[in-house]
């Protein structure tokens, strides 16, 4: 089975701090924990905005949040 870019991207990035855009506008950053096929992500301290960080910090989670794959925009690293 051969991987795709976007595949080996996404594994790549498993720890590492991410920006996860949701289809509403929100902004969740944080660890990124775990991802699947589907997109659904797991954060770890992660924090949440409105558009962009700029906006002001909406909630602070201290545990994981996770973030059903369906309303995924995009996932970027910081």
């Amino acid at each position: 089975m051969s991987s795709t870019v976007s595949t080996d991207f996404l594994s790549s990035i498993i720890g590492r701090p991410v920006s996860v855009k949701l289809h509403s506008g929100m902004l969740y950053q944080g660890k990124l924990e775990s991802i699947d096929g589907f997109m659904n992500v797991a954060l770890s301290n992660a924090t949440e905005h409105y558009e962009n960080s700029n906006n002001g910090l909406l909630h602070k989670y201290p545990n994981e949040v996770f973030v059903r794959g369906t309303q995924v925009l995009y996932i970027s690293e910081i």
